[in-house]
């Protein structure tokens, strides 16, 4: 990470980094309703705003939507520029930009090269949006148990290093910077083997701010 002082901070992803209030309500996973199950009921408890306080940055912006995936062969695919301007705050722009997705393309086997083509255009359309940002790129990773319930299968996940080196390939090519959490045998802690509870979106805040303050 560049020596930002005060870094104003942007997430872009899907399900697991929403909330509602940041998020459109319709398009979030987590709410205070989810509290019961997620242990926390404002965006404080969020993988973000943890990480954004531990950088003692701002938080700008949000991008992420529930259900949504990388790919435009299926729903909503994260290059939407409507979706990108949202990384904004009016006049205020992000100087770092945090995007954790594809976890749903993996789910349902999207094809690899809609995958590579799409993640390549989500990252020129960060990148002509916010061309002063610096963009950081997540690897995906697996949760670990117990869980109060599944969401989805163990297996559903079994190619996920297939898309994790897409997603390595796109960092390199596109020149922007990679947060390797699956090479870094990062797991978190879910209530349904998909989203992260709170103890799960501290061990994502701690493994991106490794990252970032290049500890890695």
């Amino acid at each position: 990470m560049s020596e930002y002082v005060s870094p104003r901070i942007s997430v872009h992803g899907d399900g697991i980094s929403t909330f509602a209030g940041y998020t459109d309500p319709t398009q979030s996973y987590y709410s205070e309703r989810t509290a019961k199950t997620s242990g926390f009921d404002s965006a404080d408890g969020t993988w973000w705003m943890k990480l954004t306080k531990m950088l003692g940055g701002s938080f700008v912006g949000n991008g992420a939507a529930h259900g949504s995936f990388v790919s435009m062969t299926a729903q909503y695919p994260a290059f939407l520029p409507g979706r990108i301007r949202r990384l904004a705050n009016g006049d205020v722009s992000p100087e770092i930009i945090l995007v954790y997705t594809g976890i749903n393309d993996v789910i349902d086997n999207i094809e690899v090269e809609p995958f590579r083509r799409d993640y390549v255009k989500m990252i020129e359309n960060l990148k002509k949006f916010f061309p002063e940002a610096e963009i950081w790129c997540g690897t995906l990773v697996k949760s670990k148990g117990p869980i109060l319930y599944e969401m989805i299968k163990e297996n559903d996940l079994d190619n996920i290093e297939v898309y994790n080196e897409i997603i390595r390939d796109c960092v390199k090519e596109t020149g922007i910077k990679l947060a390797d959490l699956a090479a870094q045998g990062v797991t978190y802690e879910s209530f349904n083997r998909l989203h992260p509870d709170e103890a799960g979106m501290t061990t994502f805040a701690e493994a991106w701010c490794k990252n970032l303050k290049g500890e890695i």
